[in-house]
């Protein structure tokens, strides 16, 4: 993006960096990296972190808002992973909390590009104490973008 991209819009700090255009790469949570000292997001970019904060956000842990987040890193923290099936059961479960918190902070006047419509899961990876998951973010303009989100858990 340029800046032209950013004008006239509003901006996040962005938490995840790593996101490239095009292809897959894992993310990693720093609000500044060696050499900047930060950087900021806009558009799907910035849908795609409203999601991933929800997602990564234990319901009932934000005490003057009890209702944001979603139970799926509760399941993760207690052990309930036991296969991809197992992920993909609490991703759905999820979607139906992270959909209804997104959609209840966004304004008719906010950019298409920067509201939530939908999510899929594409893939989920199980691997000794991680996860790794697949997700297709899809905007009210129709636009996606797929993550990768590295969670670390017990298995």
């Amino acid at each position: 993006m340029s800046i032209s991209d950013y004008v006239g819009r509003t901006v996040d700090v962005l938490a995840y960096t790593g996101g490239t255009a095009a292809g897959e790469r894992r993310l990693s949570m720093a609000l500044a990296t060696a050499g900047d000292s930060g950087q900021i997001c806009t558009g799907i970019q910035k849908l795609a972190q409203r999601f991933l904060i929800e997602l990564l956000t234990e319901q009932g842990t934000m005490i003057y808002l009890p209702l944001r987040g979603c139970g799926f890193m509760r399941e993760a923290r207690l052990g309930m992973w036991r296969s991809p099936l197992d992920v993909m059961s609490a991703f759905s479960a999820a979607l139906l909390d992270i959909k209804e918190n997104l959609q209840l902070e966004e304004a008719s006047t906010d950019p298409d590009d920067e509201r939530f419509f939908d999510a899929e899961l594409v893939a989920v990876t199980l691997d000794g104490s991680e996860a790794s998951v697949t997700i297709r973010i899809t905007s009210l303009a129709g636009t996606s973008r797929k993550f990768i989100a590295p969670l670390k858990i017990t298995v």
